[in-house]
């Protein structure tokens, strides 16, 4: 989880609730995705700046709305990041200001953020690779791919393969043929 403490130890003062927390965390995987962010709101201001940090505002409508805007670190692409607190869950919303295409993540907050150790890094996050795979899979654009399209069950299933395939050590093991045995012809 290299960054992730530095960037939690920036806004650590700011950091009020348990949904303050998981935002830290969804920015940071932003971030580590070639994104930076460019302020918070829904409107550009003369202010904006490419930042791996976020705004000082950024968590000003505790606990109901997040409002983050990025900028893709190489091309021109914009995305508008959405938090909305429903109960116990934080439902977000990535838009990709070009496209408006949408992409969404519900996280259930207690399954991934021990309220009472928001100011304590080493335990305030818990089942951190679900969240992260959650993130990754559900709400970042993927290379190729729309926000909001999902990888099918084949082109995971192709990924794997070609992971598999690409690995020195592994030994390929033959399938059993199917139909009847080749007749030989003299």
């Amino acid at each position: 989880m290299a960054g992730l403490e530095v960037l939690y130890s920036c806004v650590g003062g700011s950091i009020s609730c348990p949904q303050d927390a998981v935002v830290c965390f969804v920015h940071w995987e932003m971030i580590k995705s070639g994104y930076r962010c460019i302020g918070s709101g829904d409107e550009p201001k003369g202010s904006d700046k490419k930042s791996e940090l976020l705004p000082t505002d950024w968590n000003s409508n505790r606990e109901e709305l997040y409002s983050l805007r990025y900028k893709a670190k190489d091309s021109e692409t914009q995305l508008l990041l959405k938090a909305i607190s429903v109960d116990s869950t934080l439902i977000f919303n990535l838009m990709n200001s070009g496209t408006q295409q949408v992409s969404d993540l519900t996280v259930n907050i207690s399954d991934h953020v021990e309220a009472d150790q928001l100011h304590t890094f080493d335990s305030v996050f818990k089942d951190t690779d679900s969240l992260s795979e959650k993130v990754k899979t559900q709400l970042l654009p993927a290379q190729g791919r729309a926000p909001g399209q999902r990888t099918s069950r084949r082109e995971e299933e192709d990924e794997r393969r070609r992971r598999e395939d690409s690995d020195p050590l592994r030994i390929p093991i033959r399938q059993p043929r199917q139909g009847p045995p080749p007749t030989l012809v003299r």
